[in-house]
């Protein structure tokens, strides 16, 4: 019997979003291998750089050691206070200006179209400027101009890509919300991260639907984690893990059984 295809779809987070290589991490360890992968915003560029093949301890020292100055650079404000072309040129450097098609693991990323006024799916064209789109936090990045269509973060249309990874075919899908978070919210510290919390507060409204397609959830907790907080990457990938490890026998039995664990 050919074994269940599994597909993950990694959500935005901000530097939160280097928690997915924690998560990642234990499903390996696990032997529990992803077929299909879709990401959205910092989810994005991980799903990318999985795809395109490195290794999880290449990506744990690429996400411990990475800085804002590698992946923001300053830009006179006009539609964003940074451009997001560092974005795109540090994927470059990292796994090279690829297309989806040259990727070992098929992989969806999404973005939202101002333009258009709805939620935009990429598998194909350029891997590196569809993150870039997909990552564009309104206010933060300036926004992609693609094909006359001006994009802007994916968490405005699907936080949590389970929508997006079911379009790559028939699976188990696994969603990781890297947002989900009870009770009472950290106090922003300063304009960006007012603009991160609002623009958190939206992307949950729609990851509730999304994770009701999902067939399993994995939730990890990272409350104590601000969102610009790339300095505690290390700490961020290490819970990632942990939290995942915690499920681990539960998302094996709701794999064999093929049914949804929430």
């Amino acid at each position: 019997m050919e074994r269940l295809k599994i597909g993950i779809a990694l959500s935005g987070g901000t530097a939160k979003s280097v928690a997915h290589i924690g998560v990642l991490k234990a499903l390996v360890e696990h032997g529990i291998g992803i077929d299909y992968v879709a990401g959205t915003s910092g989810g994005a560029i991980v799903a990318a750089f999985h795809a395109a093949g490195k290794t999880i301890a290449e990506l744990e020292a690429l996400g411990g050691g990475m800085h804002w100055r590698d992946i923001a650079g300053l830009t006179i404000p006009r539609l964003g206070l940074l451009s997001g072309d560092k974005v795109r040129d540090f994927i470059v450097a990292e796994i090279g200006d690829v297309e989806f098609e040259d990727l070992a693991i098929p992989v969806a990323i999404v973005a939202s179209d101002l333009t258009a006024g709805t939620g935009r799916i990429f598998t194909r064209g350029s891997v590196a400027l569809a993150c870039q789109a997909s990552s564009s936090i309104p206010e933060f990045y300036t926004p992609v101009e693609i094909d006359g269509h001006i994009l802007i973060d994916g968490q405005f249309s699907e936080y949590v890509p389970v929508a997006a990874l079911a379009s790559l075919g028939e699976m188990f899908a696994i969603g990781v919300n890297l947002g989900y978070e009870k009770g009472m919210k950290k106090k922003p510290r300063n304009p960006l991260e007012i603009i991160i919390q609002v623009s958190s507060f939206i992307a949950q409204q729609n990851a509730a639907a999304s994770e009701r397609r999902a067939d399993f959830m994995i939730r990890p907790d990272l409350r104590e984690f601000g969102p610009l907080e790339l300095n505690r990457a290390s700490d961020i990938i290490h819970r990632g893990y942990t939290e995942t490890l915690r499920i681990i026998p539960e998302l094996k039995a709701a794999v064999a059984s093929g049914r949804s664990g929430q």
